[in-house]
């Protein structure tokens, strides 16, 4: 009874033939995720990444081996911060670099042919002004007038701006010193400079140093940090792969953070050779997503008309900062995490 039932034959045919395809599709799916990750040899990446704490994605992703896992020859290449890991990829000597949103626009506004791949790290908190008390300043409207130190084209070049504003001071009204964060400690005891705009570790290693003797002005509504990957347009044109390679690790690190907070410090920590506990001084401040959103935009511009305001660029005008973020990278390998309007 049961064979000669034609119709339930047909009907169990088409099952069995609808479990086949679906389980052909996701062993192809699979097979070819595997094949990207592992065909051939590993594809060599050098990544230049900033040692100020605000990679921490990229230490985990080398940390744990992910850059390795998913085919790639990852050759690490440190630097103090984002700037010169910028510098670095602009100078054909990396191929990959971790930057703060600041540095990427002055590239852009600059001329140099870069791209945005990824949002990996913000913070409204990572950047303030540390001021000496005796130098006569005891509230923001004092810093009128004083020679102030800052690494220029740094994201602590645009918070000093904003907050400056905020405060009814025009840049004109202070003298910005352009140094390095490393060139601040002896800045301020020589008093070559009354106060330094800079960012972390720098910053809590002022506050620590200065104790009562110094100040220091946050701005956590003014702006918030936005730390990249960017890359060379050409080396992305030309190596989607790897790309894709390379940010799916750092989404790795992002999960493995979420899950392992105490054990990711201890790796980060080991990765920068710096003291634990001065990490965990900064470690709640900073948002661990790999993400590309409208908000991007919107920072990119802002600082854009800063600039322009400023003339502190060669560019005149406002770019169209859509073709200098490539989305298609992120979009293969987590779709949700892109939410730019195009």
């Amino acid at each position: 009874m049961f064979y000669n039932d034609k119709n339930l034959l047909s009907f169990f045919s088409k099952s069995i033939f609808l479990i086949c395809l679906i389980s052909g599709l996701l062993l192809c799916s699979l097979s070819c995720n595997k094949e990207e990750k592992s065909a051939g040899p590993p594809e060599k990446i050098t990544i230049a990444y900033s040692t100020a704490s605000n990679a921490i994605l990229v230490y985990i992703a080398f940390a744990k081996g992910y850059f390795a896992d998913e085919g790639l020859d990852a050759i690490p290449q440190s630097h103090a911060f984002g700037k010169p890991a910028l510098n670095a990829v602009i100078a054909g000597k990396a191929d990959v670099a971790t930057v703060g949103d600041t540095p990427i626009v002055f590239a852009v506004m600059n001329g140099e042919k870069i791209t945005t791949l990824a949002v990996i790290q913000t913070s409204n908190k990572n950047e303030a002004i540390v001021a000496r008390r005796d130098r006569g300043i005891t509230n923001p409207a004092d810093l009128k007038g004083k020679n102030i130190g800052v690494p220029f084209g740094t994201t602590a070049d645009f918070f000093v701006d904003s907050f400056l504003l905020a405060s009814g001071i025009e840049r004109k009204q202070v003298t910005l010193v352009d140094m390095k964060p490393a060139e601040m400690t002896d800045a301020l005891d020589s008093g070559k400079v009354d106060a330094v705009s800079t960012f972390n570790p720098t910053l809590k290693q002022l506050e620590k140093r200065l104790g009562t003797r110094g100040l220091v002005f946050y701005g956590e509504t003014l702006y918030t940090e936005t730390f990249c990957v960017a890359a060379g347009q050409e080396y992305v044109k030309k190596n989607p792969k790897a790309i894709r390679k390379f940010l799916r690790a750092l989404i790795r690190a992002e999960k493995f953070v979420k899950k392992n907070d105490e054990e990711a410090r201890r790796l980060v920590a080991e990765f920068i050779n710096t003291d634990k506990p001065n990490l965990d001084d900064t470690w709640n401040i900073f948002n661990f997503l790999v993400t590309l959103d409208q908000a991007l935009l919107v920072n990119f511009e802002e600082q854009t008309r800063w600039i322009l305001k400023n003339t502190l660029a060669s560019r005149k005008d406002m770019p169209n900062y859509l073709d200098y973020i490539y989305a298609e990278g992120l979009y293969a390998v987590k779709p949700a995490a892109v939410r730019i309007v195009r």
